[in-house]
């Protein structure tokens, strides 16, 4: 697991299911994402999101990704990971293999965290902790713990 920083070192880990994971692989396609971008008029239109993934598998892409829609990000606040409608944010964990995709997600009823730790809009950078439960389409669950990252973000 990457050290919990606060300085955009571009780190991203957590644990699925009690599993170390951590971005790796690549190439063309970057092994770890971070953007805060304003979609939406108002103060309240700005997406947040971050995440990491394993690209080191020809055949198989794991991917642990978070997504704030229309959430403005203050430094220090809890976020809760319940779902994907405008004005909440959501934790993710997708499964791609042979062209099948598994996808488990928060729901109001699979809930997660997120606190956003540092939140520097000159220097750019979002550091914080995270962890989830996620749920699929065939009602299995995931246990995504002990999450931290500290990203340069792009706008």
């Amino acid at each position: 697991m990457p050290p919990e920083t606060q300085v955009g070192n571009n780190t991203f880990g957590c644990l699925v299911n009690g599993q170390v994971f951590k971005p790796k692989g690549g190439g063309i396609r970057s092994n770890r994402d971070c953007y805060y971008q304003q979609i939406y008029i108002g103060s309240n239109g700005f997406v947040f999101h971050v995440a990491g993934a394993d690209l080191s598998n020809t055949t198989t892409v794991y991917d642990v990704n978070i997504n704030c829609d229309s959430v403005k990000i203050i430094e220090n606040q809890l976020y809760i990971l319940k779902n994907t409608s405008k004005g909440n944010s959501v934790g993710a964990y997708f499964k791609l293999s042979n062209g099948v995709l598994n996808e488990y997600v928060t729901t109001n009823y699979c809930l997660g965290e997120l606190v956003i730790k540092k939140f520097d809009e000159v220097n750019h950078i979002a550091a914080g902790t995270f962890w989830f439960n996620a749920v699929n389409s065939s009602k299995d669950t995931i246990r995504v713990t002990n999450g931290r990252f500290d990203m340069k973000y792009t706008q």
